[in-house]
């Protein structure tokens, strides 16, 4: 096991596998420092805990014997995205992948994504003479002078060569793959850029350089977000089509596996439990204007509309209000990105709030008796059926809330947080707390 610093505040997340809740840095509890027996303890029984030393990279980090691996292995929904028997391989062939990976300066993440979707981790030349990595081009679609024979499986020296041959070619296709959106595009361009796809990311609400980068592409983004995945009631109606063999283009047909990106994030750790997605109050503030009507209505921040369309929530009002302007859609979009909640219902305010009654596992009523003491960033201050939102800290001296109002705002966090108020005539709050995540 990779010995980590043992001056740790430490959260415990799972004992089972790697598919976990995201934590909130604001919540966590804390062990005395770990001692080496305590670590070889939790190294043995695949416990994965908070380091805030890495905090700032957003990483959640596996204990799991041997492991590197700093994805959280879930996605948007909290689904489990590599099996156990797949998390092994990939830890068994991960020196391999660094080694190639680090000679052209990627996250070597990309290569066991590629050997996945190609060839399902294993280490074995397919009749095509593509290699392991499937590599079209290199190999003349397997024709050239450069094709790899025999049809069989392979040895470790030989799987090492293929890896490094496909870190030559990945390097090659996209540009700088510390860069999020150049990955995207490798992974679409490895598996082929179709006008098609372009265009369906185009109809999903994406700009065209971002479709361009593969955003409509099955293969990439597949089960990314609720738009984009077949097992959700939330899927897009643009999102179904895609290309099932060479050249035959099925409309109606949708695929049941991660997409690469998809697969990437879980590995990386650049999804749900990033920086930017793994705590309530963050996240707010993170996807809203500073500033009480500082903002128009029709312009919600761009960060806050990359939340919606990754969460389902963006067009789920028809057009009006505007995209954003609405405090349950802006509450229901911070709970899913978060991660807190990903089945956080979408409106109106009376229905969340009865969700929030339905689940005590999951929501604590707090008794505030208007007493500001005992709130937590991240709370939820709800009127039934009339508004929502969240109080995110105190900020400067003062606290602060982060909501939006219907027809009125978009997302924005400011100053005032209040347990009652006149609008309409005296509406009272009651206040939820996310607990055991």
């Amino acid at each position: 096991m990779k010995r980590l610093t043992r001056a740790l505040l430490a959260f415990l997340l799972a004992f089972s596998s790697l598919s976990i809740d995201a934590i909130s840095p604001f919540q966590y509890s804390a062990f005395a420092t770990l001692n080496d027996a305590q670590l070889e303890n939790f190294a043995q029984n695949n416990i994965l805990f908070y380091d805030p030393s890495r905090a700032a990279q957003g990483n959640c980090i596996s204990s799991r014997p041997g492991g590197n691996v700093s994805g959280s292995n879930v996605n948007y929904a909290g689904v489990q995205v590599f099996s156990d028997a797949d998390m092994q391989a990939i830890e068994t062939n991960q020196p391999i992948y660094q080694e190639a990976a680090d000679r052209y300066n990627f996250p070597w993440q990309v290569l066991a994504v590629l050997h996945n979707l190609e060839t399902g981790l294993r280490r074995y030349n397919p009749s095509n003479g593509q290699g392991v990595y499937q590599l079209y081009s290199y190999t003349g679609g397997g024709t050239n002078q450069n094709r790899f024979t025999p049809a069989d499986s392979i040895t470790e020296e030989e799987f090492r060569r293929q890896t490094i041959i496909a870190a030559e070619e990945v390097s090659r296709m996209a540009g700088d793959l510390n860069n999020t959106d150049n990955i995207k595009r490798l992974f679409f361009r490895y598996n082929g850029v179709a006008q098609t796809y372009i265009d369906k990311a185009i109809a999903l609400g994406f700009s065209e350089e971002k479709a361009r980068n593969g955003e409509g592409s099955p293969y990439v983004m597949n089960r990314y977000d609720a738009a984009r995945d077949p097992t959700s009631a939330s899927m897009s109606p643009a999102w179904p089509g895609r290309y099932v063999a060479d050249g035959v283009y099925d409309p109606s047909a949708t695929m049941s596996g991660f997409g690469a990106f998809v697969q990437y994030e879980a590995l990386a750790g650049t999804g749900i439990c990033s920086a930017t997605s793994n705590n309530i109050a963050e996240v707010a503030i993170s996807i809203s204007w500073e500033g009480l009507n500082s903002h128009s209505m029709y312009d919600p921040k761009p960060e806050y509309v990359e939340a919606m369309k990754a969460t389902g929530v963006w067009g789920s009002l028809g057009g009006y209000p505007p995209e954003g302007a609405s405090c349950d859609r802006f509450v229901s979009t911070v709970m899913r990105y978060s991660g807190a909640d990903p089945n956080f219902p979408l409106g109106a305010v009376g229905t969340q709030e009865d969700y929030m009654r339905a689940h005590p596992e999951m929501y604590q009523k707090i008794e505030h008796r208007n007493d500001y003491s005992v709130l937590e960033p991240g709370d939820i201050f709800i009127s039934y059926a009339q508004h929502i939102y969240l109080y995110v800290g105190e900020i400067n001296g003062q606290l602060y809330q982060a909501s939006a109002s219907y027809g009125d705002r978009t997302g924005e966090h400011f100053p005032g947080v209040y347990f009652s108020d006149n609008y309409g005539g005296v509406r009272y709050y009651n206040v939820y707390r996310r607990i055991n995540y």
